[in-house]
């Protein structure tokens, strides 16, 4: 089981003040492509749902074996009894002890989304947390089937999904959908063509999550080219829990034009050469990666080597409220592991250049990039270089 407590806490240099990592960052537009929705959610809006829903009618529709679950993790266990809760007290459900306890949580949090206006509450909070860090655009993927369980119709989630979308505020955001490998090709087939039959404008493309050591990109071909065929855009998780190959198979069989994570495809050289010339993007989330355990620590993530061989890269925090992260702190140990400040550039410009937009519509934002890009004053505020 991959460990999720000292990994990652290697030394890399004295952190910045937050004053100087703020004006450093979240003065930058900035762009994300690989965020979860829940996975986002902000510590203030799971406290309402916890305050507004009794936790004791909704564990009584919980398998036994889960319930045990819960009480074996201490982190959730506090949350198992019904009572007020505030924001800092919730934080602590959101500190645990190995992959198998973020994988429970993830399943705790997800058991509160009742209602449409939960869902609506959610996507509101999302958008808000992404606005104070001056994210102006984001793809957003969402589990359509974790909130179909819970008794939302697909109309209604649509609903909210296209209403945010559409409101016009500071973060324009489109629509990812997770078939989730592990519902198996059949029934993520069924979930895709009732998608489509939805005509949602802002639902724009699809990924695989879930158990890829179980579920490998091959199993569903049939799908990507039904999606491909139907002008939704392509993205797949590959390279995280499997190697190379399923970075292969998500080029070849699924023909995906960005890769969620895909980081061990560093583990092989022809692989490295293919993204390189093909162009092929690879949505790196460097946090994620080591509470995953994927790999170690931040020294030892395999970004800079990707960068260097000419690899695309863009930087996301796949799912910040759970691993503790923002996308400015993940930029900011992107700058401290040594990456020239021309490549950090490069970065967020990629960012929008890969984003699933119209090339009119991505041309103001890059733009908006290069005004604000303060060049040679960025490392300063930003503190040491990583230690040797």
């Amino acid at each position: 089981m991959p460990d999720t407590t000292a990994n990652g806490d290697a030394p890399l240099g004295p952190p910045p003040k937050p004053d100087a990592l703020d004006r450093a960052w979240n003065r930058l537009p900035k762009a994300e492509l690989h965020l979860h929705l829940r996975g986002a959610m902000p510590v203030p809006v799971f406290t309402d749902l916890l305050n507004q829903h009794s936790v004791d009618e909704i564990l009584q529709g919980v398998p036994t074996l889960l319930r045990r679950f819960f009480q074996r993790c201490e982190n959730i266990r506090p949350f198992l009894a019904p009572r007020a809760w505030t924001p800092g007290e919730v934080t602590r459900l959101f500190h645990y002890e190995s992959f198998e306890h973020f994988l429970a949580t993830y399943a705790f949090t997800g058991l509160f989304f009742r209602r449409t206006e939960d869902l609506a509450a959610l996507v509101q909070g999302v958008l808000r947390a992404l606005e104070e860090q001056n994210i102006v655009y984001a793809e957003i993927t969402i589990a359509l089937i974790n909130y179909l369980r819970q008794g939302l119709s697909l109309e209604d989630i649509a609903r909210v999904l296209e209403n945010a979308a559409q409101a016009g505020g500071p973060v324009r955001v489109q629509w990812i959908v997770d078939l989730v490998r592990d519902l198996g090709p059949r029934r993520a087939l069924r979930l895709l063509d009732r998608v489509i039959g939805l005509k949602c404008p802002s639902i724009v493309g699809i990924t695989l999550g879930g158990s890829e050591n179980l579920f490998p990109p091959d199993l569903f071909k049939k799908i990507y080219a039904r999606a491909r065929d139907c002008g939704l855009r392509l993205t797949v998780h590959a390279g995280e829990a499997l190697g190379p190959e399923s970075v292969w198979d998500a080029v070849r069989l699924l023909r995906a034009e960005r890769i969620g994570h895909g980081v061990r495809a560093a583990e092989d050289a022809a692989l490295v050469r293919l993204l390189a010339e093909r162009r092929l993007p690879l949505e790196v989330c460097l946090t994620s990666n080591i509470k995953t355990g994927v790999v170690s620590s931040y020294q030892a993530h395999p970004v800079r080597a990707l960068l260097e061989a000419g690899v695309l890269i863009t930087i996301s925090t796949d799912d910040p409220t759970f691993f503790d992260t923002s996308l400015a702190g993940e930029f900011d140990r992107l700058a401290r592991l040594g990456v020239a400040e021309e490549d950090i550039r490069n970065i967020l410009d990629n960012g929008f250049a890969f984003a699933f937009l119209p090339e009119e519509d991505k041309r103001p934002y890059r733009e908006a990039l290069a005004r604000a890009w303060p060049g040679r004053a960025l490392r300063p505020a930003l503190g040491s270089p990583p230690e040797a």
